[in-house]
C-alpha cells in the first residue's frame, strides 16, 4: 500500500520573513551573494535552506544553522592544510567566518553539483529575472509512505531542478546529470529512464497540488526579495507534465562519440527529451527551458 505525503514548500510562520531581512548575515553577506547567483535560496516548510555549490550552506529558521564539518574550521583557514600550532576549532561566529564556510562547502561538492549550481548561477532567481527564465527552485522532493508487512517507510522521489517560464507561466522539472555518472549509461535501458518515468507519474498525480504549493512560494519570494527584484514574479497556472534530462561535463570527442551514439539515442527512444551541453556554465536557461519540451 502506497499514500502520497503532503508536498510542503511554504512560510506558514511569516514572521520568518522580517527576522531573517533584519540579520546581518542575510543582508551583508548572502544577499550580495544571492543577487550574483552565488548562493542559491529556496523555501521548504517554515524555513529557508540557502545553496552554495549545491552544498547547504545554512538554514533558517529563528536562525542561521549550518553542517558542523563546514564551520569548525582554523582561525586562519587554508583549504588543504592547517599548520602545526595554529588553534583550530569553530569559527567564532558565521558573520565573520563566512567566506571560510563556503570554502569548506565547496570541498563537499562533486563535479555534479557544481554543475547543478552553475545552471541555478545562470537561472538567477533574482537577476534573470528580466529575462523571463529562471531557476526556481531544486532538489524538489516529493515523498510516500510505503506500508508494507505494517511497517510503514517513507521514500522520495527528488528531481534537480525546477524552471519557470515568466510569460508562460510554466512550470518545467529538469533532472541534471554528469556525463561520469553511471545511470546514464548501459548496454540496454539506463537506469535514468526508470527514474524520469517515476517522477513523471509523480508530476500527473500531484498537478494542482504543485501548482498551489510554488503559488505560495513565489509569494514568499517577493516578500523577501522585494527590494532587490525589478519586478514580482507571477503565481504559474501550469506544470509541464514531462520531465527532461540535462547531460553535462563532456568533451568534443566524447560528445561525438559515447554521448551521441550510445547514451542519448537510447534514452530519447524512451521518450525523454535530453539536452546535451559540454560546459553548462555556458548555458542558457531559455534555451534549457525550450530543449525541455
Amino acid at each position: 500500500m502506497e499514500k502520497l505525503v503532503e508536498f510542503k514548500r511554504n512560510l506558514y510562520n511569516k514572521d520568518i520573513i522580517e527576522r531573517l531581512k533584519n540579520d546581518n548575515l542575510f543582508k551583508d553577506k548572502l544577499l550580495k551573494d544571492i543577487q550574483n547567483g552565488v548562493v542559491y535560496p529556496t523555501i521548504r516548510e517554515d524555513k529557508l535552506n540557502f545553496y552554495y555549490c549545491k552544498r547547504l550552506l545554512f538554514d533558517y529558521e529563528d536562525r542561521f544553522m549550518t553542517n558542523s564539518k563546514f564551520a569548525f574550521v582554523p582561525k586562519e583557514y587554508k583549504p588543504t592544510y592547517v599548520a602545526d600550532g595554529k588553534e583550530v576549532g569553530a569559527i567564532a561566529n558565521f558573520y565573520d567566518g563566512y567566506e571560510n564556510i563556503k570554502e569548506r562547502a565547496k570541498l563537499y561538492a562533486s563535479p555534479e553539483d557544481r554543475g547543478v549550481s552553475n545552471i541555478c548561477r545562470n537561472g538567477n532567481v533574482i537577476s534573470n529575472l528580466p529575462n523571463g527564465y529562471i531557476v526556481l527552485d531544486i532538489e524538489v522532493a516529493f515523498e510516500k509512505e510505503i506500508i508494507e508487512n505494517n511497517k510503514v517507510t517513507r521514500r522520495q522521489n527528488r528531481i534537480d531542478i525546477l524552471l519557470y517560464g515568466i510569460e508562460e507561466r510554466q512550470l518545467r522539472f529538469v533532472e541534471a546529470k554528469h556525463f561520469s555518472n553511471g545511470e546514464i549509461k548501459s548496454t540496454t535501458i539506463p537506469n535514468v529512464v526508470g527514474q524520469i518515468k517515476k517522477y513523471d507519474k509523480e508530476l500527473e498525480k500531484r498537478n494542482d497540488e504543485i501548482l498551489y504549493v510554488y503559488a505560495e512560494y513565489i509569494k514568499d519570494l517577493n516578500k523577501i526579495f522585494d527590494e532587490i527584484m525589478e519586478k514580482p514574479i507571477p503565481a504559474p497556472i501550469s506544470v509541464l507534465p514531462k520531465c527532461g534530462l540535462i547531460i553535462f561535463g563532456f568533451d568534443d570527442d566524447q560528445k561525438n562519440g559515447r554521448l551521441q551514439k550510445n547514451i542519448e539515442s537510447k534514452i530519447k527512444e524512451e521518450g525523454i527529451s535530453v539536452y546535451s551541453i559540454g560546459k553548462e556554465s555556458k548555458i542558457d536557461i531559455k534555451t534549457l527551458y525550450n530543449r525541455m519540451g
